[in-house]
């Protein structure tokens, strides 16, 4: 009978902004491009937020643009304060055209034990 395996573990770097809205629970999603690195991970992957704060993988998922992830995704959990438009506008200064077509990810977050 096959062990379970442990949960993969990587690092991802947020801006110290965004990184305080996660750790005071107010944004629970992180949004990124589909770049290879992002499509490979997995819910109940560990991401060390930083190098230093452990983040399960609750939920992931895959849209072709960010129009269709806002559409999907509660936009008060990605960026507390925002509208659906203005938080369009500024994921499209983050990402220009040509890293949105990679597609849209959302990363479901929650707290994870710390790392040992």
């Amino acid at each position: 009978m096959k062990e379970p395996s442990e949960p993969r573990q990587k690092v991802l770097w947020i801006k110290p902004e965004y990184l305080q809205e996660i750790l005071a629970g107010r944004k629970t999603i992180e949004v990124r491009v589909g770049y290879s690195n992002i499509r490979r991970l997995q819910a109940g992957d560990i991401l060390l937020l930083n190098q230093e704060h452990p983040y399960r993988i609750r939920r992931i998922c895959i849209y072709p643009d960010f129009e269709h992830l806002l559409a999907q995704e509660p936009t008060d959990r990605i960026a507390p304060g925002l509208s659906a438009q203005e938080l369009l506008s500024a994921l499209r200064v983050l990402y220009p055209p040509e890293k949105e077509a990679l597609g849209a990810v959302a990363i479901e977050l929650e707290p994870a034990s710390p790392i040992r």
